[in-house]
């Protein structure tokens, strides 16, 4: 049985994706530091620290085999103005979406090349591609992202492995209701005109993308059909940013 790792796939995305990957069969482990609410296969990681991720691989290479696929998932945000943006909430962001990818990716890749290959996906944003106000710390660590995967695809293509990025838009999930709340505050608008005005605005189709739209274009870039795609971003954004 395959063996997938998702960071922060206690919830949202992470979630819809190890029970997409789960119902095909493959040993969908999470990686959080959050508990999942439901039953499913989960390890404590803190994907900022090495030693934690560490402990995490070899914890789950016990139960459930080497991991050949790495979901890097892990989100979280923080809504402020650049001159009132605080670092500790900077240093945390850029630890969590950006340094937590290069870490996981890092301790998991020589696995994979004992093994004779293997998929990286990494979750970033239509955000890693285009910017938004208010979104210091996010939009760096996604552009940031892109590249990593970049550099990644080109060190690991003759170890059959691919390195892919997907770019959502705005996803339905707990995270995004969070951020528009804040957006709402911030803009002293209600919660659907920051809907309407800020998030859906500039994109073609004006629907929110669900997470289980986000698992089915993993599902395609571990298929057989995505064997020789790899160092691509996705977008799933509904035309917003096209081009980019």
């Amino acid at each position: 049985m395959k063996v997938a790792v998702i960071t922060g796939g206690s919830g949202g995305i992470g979630l819809a994706i190890i029970k997409n990957l789960a119902a095909q069969g493959f040993s969908a482990v999470s990686w959080d530091i959050h508990p999942p609410k439901e039953n499913i296969p989960f390890v404590h990681c803190d994907v900022t620290s090495e030693a934690a991720v560490q402990k995490a691989l070899h914890e789950t290479t016990e139960k459930f085999g080497v991991p050949t696929i790495l979901i890097n998932n892990c989100g979280i945000q923080f809504i402020s103005p650049v001159d009132e943006f605080p670092l500790d909430k900077w240093n945390q962001l850029i630890s969590i979406l950006l340094t937590g990818t290069f870490l996981c990716s890092k301790l998991v890749i020589p696995g994979m090349k004992k093994n004779g290959g293997g998929r990286i996906i990494n979750v970033s944003s239509i955000h890693g591609k285009v910017a938004s106000p208010f979104k210091a710390a996010y939009v760096a660590a996604k552009h940031g992202v892109l590249g990593l995967s970049k550099v990644m695809a080109l060190e690991l293509g003759e170890h059959n492995i691919t390195v892919n990025s997907i770019c959502p838009g705005f996803v339905d999930t707990q995270l995004m209701r969070l951020q528009m709340a804040k957006q709402a505050e911030l803009n002293n608008i209600s919660e659907d005109e920051v809907a309407t005005e800020i998030m859906l605005k500039p994109a073609c189709i004006k629907k929110f993308t669900t997470t289980d739209q986000v698992a089915g274009m993993v599902n395609y870039l571990i298929s057989d059909a995505a064997s020789t795609i790899t160092g691509e971003a996705f977008s799933m954004s509904g035309g917003w940013g096209m081009g980019q």
